[in-house]
């Protein structure tokens, strides 16, 4: 496949990656919804009363159904990165990331379908068990720290990709200390570490889609060459 097709493909899937994690942002922000409550095991009254505010339960929804979104984008994403980094990285180094990135889109796809199974539960006055939020919490951390590994590796083949390159290769490098701190800190003092890990995701995203939107008008002009009559 051809580098200009390749950086023309990622170009346009990190802006929409950049553009759904945006929106879900905004979501957020304006209805106080979101699939991260569930992320972490709480008593089952407390799922009940934050499904009681109708905005709550309203942004949890079209959260998830952006995050549902959003896992195609990424994943697609990482996929054709692989692809055009294979002539920079060890194929075994590139097999090892997107395994990690497909774990993650794997576990990221539970995590959402198990947050709605408990949300269409407690709506239906189903039996909810405290170990429904427990392995949440698990399943959430393991996608988390699967993504750290993926994009790590991926890094490194930013590092080859120019400056532009890399200060995504240092924005990604910021993104697994968040993630690692959140993991073992209480969770009211983690909320600060949880919006700098969605930044530094969301601007490496940002980045990429500048990265290689240039690197196709480039491979373009490259390939047309100078017009000689």
């Amino acid at each position: 496949m051809q580098i200009g097709l390749l950086n023309r493909m990622l170009a346009i899937l990190a802006t929409l990656a950049a553009l759904t994690v945006a929106c879900m942002v905004v979501a957020i922000l304006y209805t106080r919804g979101s699939q991260d409550f569930f992320q972490t095991a709480r008593p089952l009254d407390a799922y009940g009363a934050y499904l009681a505010m109708p905005a709550v339960a309203l942004g949890l929804r079209l959260n998830l159904g952006l995050d549902n979104l959003f896992m195609i984008f990424y994943a697609a994403f990482f996929v054709v990165l692989s692809i055009r980094l294979r002539d920079m990285l060890d194929s075994r180094l590139l097999s090892t990331a997107l395994a990690a990135m497909m774990l993650t889109v794997v576990l990221d796809s539970i995590e959402n379908h198990h947050i709605m199974t408990m949300v269409h539960s407690i709506e239906a006055g189903l039996p909810v068990s405290p170990v429904d939020g427990q392995l949440q919490m698990i399943a959430s951390q393991v996608k988390f720290h699967a993504s750290y590994l993926g994009v790590l590796l991926f890094s490194f083949g930013f590092l080859q990709l120019g400056r532009l390159g890399r200060v995504i290769a240092i924005a990604l490098w910021c993104y697994i200390p968040c993630g690692v701190l959140i993991s073992v800190i209480p969770v009211e003092q983690a909320k600060a570490l949880v919006l700098g890990r969605t930044i530094f995701f969301v601007f490496a995203f940002i980045l990429s889609a500048a990265l290689f939107f240039s690197q196709a008008e480039t491979s373009g002009q490259e390939t047309s060459g100078p017009n000689i009559r």
